[in-house]
């Protein structure tokens, strides 16, 4: 970064800033420019490092001071700058844009022509004709040993499967077919794992005004025939759960359940027992000591870092960060390792999210549906790479309506 525009950022931290001070930058006229501006005042500033501490003072791909930061209402979004997304940097940006003008950045705003755009670089959202799916999960629901998604239209509670084609891009995903005729926007926390042991995928889903916990037992079928006459598995309390995933967590051969408690942050291995209705799960065991309710999505990972065992994917609420927590094969609150990012930031423009092995390689790839303004509900594939430890470049899959 210049050093003018860290002198400049000394005289100007605080929204009300001397008249003065102000006047050696001019404030103009800006209160607003593009993203594809921003990028080029956080390419001159930062070399578009978007998460940079050098440990210089200021962060992120801005350069953002701390009291900069925290006078113009970072900290809602994450400590400092460079621990939050690029969205969020810029939408801070644009509130010191407002309040001192394009000299806040003297050298790389003039550089980048930012007192002269005046487009907005978030716009509001149009509302949808369609509000589109919620609550995706995926699994082998038509039994032709390939992943599919699953999810539910809001407005009409409907369940839909979309079949795994086997194909790339936008061929990934063949017509929708309907296995659900309503009342799905009832239930909350789907997950897909073959819970009763017949070799075929199941889904278990709790209803959000009982807390009752239900199985549906996959058939093997098509359409409506997918599943069958729904089971009970747990008499309530599951509406003060968040968060189900499905996998073989303890290594025992039958998919177990995962949750996490709503009030404390608690997160709880459910393991199955083999038997049947209530008996189909055991006394749950801590596998997280809290902070779970912090996150705004968890999905079981088959196999996310090739060592052949569960792991489980998550995103923080509060920065956006992707997760991964590895299995160890260990019990209790040794079960998973210590969190490593794969996402630097931005997940929480992420409206939903599925893991499943989609493109048959033996890793777990994520679907992914993004409700950024400028996507519009689009649903991308993000697939697994172990060589790397993260993901690849996201592929569209879907154009929309998502």
């Amino acid at each position: 970064m210049s050093s003018s525009s860290r002198i400049a950022r000394r005289l100007l931290p605080l929204v009300v800033a001397p008249v003065a001070a102000l006047s050696l930058f001019g404030s103009g006229t800006a209160s607003a420019a593009s993203v594809a501006t921003w990028d080029k005042v956080a390419q001159c500033e930062s070399s578009g490092n978007w998460h940079i501490n050098t440990g210089n003072g200021y962060y992120g791909g801005l350069q953002f001071s701390q009291d900069t930061w925290e006078s113009y209402g970072g900290k809602k979004y994450a400590a400092r700058a460079d621990l939050a997304s690029k969205e969020e940097q810029i939408r801070i940006a644009e509130k010191v844009l407002k309040g001192q003008g394009p000299g806040a950045w003297p050298s790389c705003g003039a550089r980048a022509g930012l007192g002269n755009d005046h487009a907005d670089p978030y716009p509001d959202k149009p509302t949808p004709t369609d509000p589109g799916m919620t609550e995706l999960t995926a699994g082998d629901l038509n039994a032709d040993g390939k992943k599919d998604v699953v999810a539910v239209k809001v407005e009409t509670g409907e369940l839909f499967l979309y079949p795994n084609t086997g194909k790339s891009g936008l061929d990934m995903l063949g017509d929708r077919v309907l296995i659900g005729t309503g009342g799905w926007n009832g239930m909350k926390d789907l997950t897909v794992g073959d819970f009763n042991g017949d070799g075929k995928d199941d889904l278990v889903a709790a209803k959000k005004e009982t807390g009752e916990l239900f199985l549906y037992p996959g058939t093997g079928k098509k359409g409506l025939d997918a599943l069958g006459d729904r089971v009970l598995i747990g008499t309530g309390g599951w509406n003060g759960m968040k968060h189900l995933a499905a996998a073989d967590f303890n290594g025992d051969g039958k998919a177990d359940l995962i949750a996490a408690k709503t009030e404390t942050g608690e997160l709880f291995l459910y393991p199955n027992t083999g038997k049947k209705g209530l008996d189909t799960l055991g006394s749950r065991t801590l596998v997280g000591t809290g902070g779970w309710n912090g996150m705004n999505k968890v999905v079981a990972a088959r196999d996310f870092n090739g060592d052949g065992g569960p792991d489980l994917i998550a995103t923080k609420t509060a920065t956006g960060q992707l997760f991964v927590y590895a299995g160890t094969g260990k019990s209790g609150t040794e079960m998973f390792d210590s969190p490593r990012e794969i996402g630097t930031g931005g997940w929480n423009g992420i409206s939903d999210y599925a893991a499943a092995d989609f493109n048959g390689d033996g890793i777990t790839d994520l679907v992914a549906v993004d409700s950024d303004a400028r996507e519009t509900g689009k649903l991308y594939l993000y697939k697994g790479n172990s060589q790397k430890g993260g993901l690849d470049s996201r592929v569209e899959i879907g154009t929309g309506g998502w």
